[in-house]
């Protein structure tokens, strides 16, 4: 942390404090803080003497000790920003983010030129989500000091995270030009050329971070899951060494190591250790997330209840647009490649996971809370989900304002269905299903960058696949035919022209052979299955779950293995919507 100057200080006391300072910076910090103690007493009003104790007890760890100290030599000397500008670091570490913010502010008002001012101050506002403004004052402060290879970083994970990948990955470039040895900006940049299908620099990349910092697990994690292990793979051998050292690491870190480690386990066909690793990477995981499974119960039922068939029919009157492509289904069911194969279209654009359905109908004025939808959802009228509808349509087209066919493959839009259709009766959806040991096992096994509570416990997991197919079954019972088309992952493997000539024909599209080259598709793919939609077709994940019989029992017990559970085929006596366009 900085320290500011000895800005109008008298000569006689300058010399102190410079000894004061001096002894601070040599460890001899009892004797630095009596002797800033002495001047005060002589000069209470004495901000540099503030700043000196304030440094220390940051030193000693004591935060808010610091804070306090830090806002005297402020109050003491309010014209000198250094001492704001620490006060907004320090009031942001212990979560005190508006005292922060109005630290920083009046730092950065004082001395508009200092780049440190403006650091701090876009750490404080990213804290507080302001994304937009911190973007900008991040900006500023790359302008004032364009060697800041931290504010760089920053800025790139703030651009980001505000959907701009393109400025993102040009700042943390940026940073890692700057500082080749930024572990951070290394690893950020791997994830963004992940996501782009751009592998081999990714690895690099991930090289470059872990030759930087040995003991940096994310980056170790991230290269793992782009990694098919051999037994003679340094890499692995890496991994089993830390794990006779994983007492030593926090929490978040050995989590991320053991995930690695069940992975390469796997890998090499030691199935009885990557099931130890994977169950104690799950353990540390689920215990820093707040399930609320009864909660998850609640909103299944509810919006049941609330649906029927007669609930879910749109008015006649209202528009059918044919934009919208609704991917659903249970997390690494195979949504993702078929949001890939759909997305080769010249004619459809894949947008990805989008969370406008769920933010346009939640603010609706008449929508309440979900797990309490019999209440309010017979209030709204036609005109109601028509506006519903408009408002998703114009978040839809901004992601690609000319696409004849667009797709959301928000998972968890299973929940909404009947919502779906009765505000956008031309959309359709698309069913990507999964035998439910290999997609809860596939989830199980993965470490995934949104928060997904359900996901880390194998109990957990199950139940949440039984309340999913619950809310399927619904589906399949009170829409009409043509909207939902159910898809079989193990088909598709198996048969990929044919289940994509079926997909392709059910959102009215005339056929296209790109389709069956889906892993030369260059769009970003930004969830699990980035690595694997990047690979011709494979059959390898089909049946992963039978290499763990017995250690996989509780979860056979609860998911059963009536999979398809009549869903899909000829036998659910469903059609599509119709020939294809022309």
């Amino acid at each position: 942390m900085a320290q500011g100057g000895l800005m109008a200080v008298p000569k006689d006391l300058a010399g102190l404090l410079r000894q004061a300072d001096q002894l601070r910076n040599t460890g001899r910090l009892r004797e630095a803080e009596t002797l800033c103690r002495r001047l005060l007493q002589a000069e209470p009003g004495l901000a540099p003497a503030w700043e000196c104790l304030a440094l220390i007890a940051h030193g000693a760890g004591q935060a808010a000790q610091a804070a306090e100290l830090m806002a005297k030599a402020a109050a003491a000397a309010p014209q000198v920003a250094s001492y704001r500008r620490n006060l907004c670091e320090l009031f942001r570490r212990l979560g005190r983010l508006d005292e922060a913010l109005a630290a920083g502010r009046e730092a950065v008002r004082l001395a508009p030129a200092d780049a440190v001012a403006h650091y701090n101050l876009g750490i404080a506002l990213d804290d507080h989500g302001d994304l937009a403004e911190a973007r900008a004052v991040y900006e500023r402060a790359v302008v004032l000091d364009p060697g800041h290879n931290l504010a760089w970083n920053n800025l790139g994970s703030v651009r980001n995270r505000l959907g701009d990948e393109a400025a993102a990955l040009a700042a943390y470039r940026q940073a890692a030009a700057i500082d080749p040895r930024h572990a951070e900006a290394q690893n950020n940049i791997a994830a963004i050329l992940i996501d782009r299908g751009e592998l081999d620099e990714a690895k690099e990349r991930l090289r470059a971070a872990i030759d930087a910092r040995p003991d940096f697990l994310e980056a170790h994690q991230n290269i793992s899951t782009l990694t098919r292990y051999t037994a003679d793979d340094p890499h692995y051998r890496f991994l089993e060494e830390q794990l006779a050292v994983r007492d030593r690491l926090e929490p978040e870190q050995r989590l991320r190591l053991l995930f690695a480690l069940g992975k390469a386990r796997e890998d090499l066909g030691r199935y009885d250790l990557a099931l130890i690793a994977y169950r104690e990477a799950n353990r540390l995981k689920r215990a820093t997330l707040a399930f609320d499974e009864e909660r998850s119960e609640r909103l299944c039922q509810a919006l049941i209840a609330a649906c029927s068939a007669d609930t879910c029919r749109p008015d006649p009157a209202s528009p059918a647009d044919p934009t919208p492509i609704f991917i659903v289904g249970m997390p690494r069911s195979g949504t993702t490649l078929l949001e890939q194969v759909l997305s080769s279209h010249p004619d459809c654009h894949g947008a990805g996971e989008l969370k406008d359905f769920h933010a346009v109908v939640k603010a609706h004025p008449k929508v309440g809370e979900m797990d309490q939808a019999a209440q309010w959802v017979p209030r709204l009228t036609d005109e109601d989900f028509r506006d519903i509808g408009a408002a998703y349509l114009e978040r839809l087209r901004g992601h690609h304002a000319g696409a004849r066919r667009i797709t959301d493959k928000m998972p968890g839009n299973f929940h909404y269905l009947g919502f779906i259709h009765r505000a956008l009766p031309g959309a359709r959806v698309i069913h990507s299903m999964r035998d439910p040991m290999d997609s809860c096992w596939s989830n199980f096994t993965r470490l995934f960058n949104d928060t997904m509570e359900f996901a880390y416990d194998l109990g957990d997991v199950g139940r949440y696949y039984n309340r999913y197919l619950q809310m399927m079954q619904h589906w399949d019972r009170v829409l009409p035919a043509g909207v939902l088309l159910h898809l079989h992952y193990e088909a598709m493997v198996a048969d990929l022209e044919g289940q994509a000539r079926r997909v392709i024909a059910h959102v009215g599209l005339p056929w296209d052979d790109a389709c069956l080259r889906f892993h030369e598709n260059r769009r970003p793919v930004r969830t699990a299955s980035v690595a694997q939609v990047r690979k011709p077709i494979y059959s390898s994940s089909v049946g992963r779950w039978r290499a763990y019989p017995d250690g996989l029992l509780v979860l056979r017990e609860i998911v059963g293995d009536d999979y398809p559970h009549g869903l899909g085929g000829d036998a659910a006596g469903r059609r599509s919507a119709g020939d294809p366009a022309v």
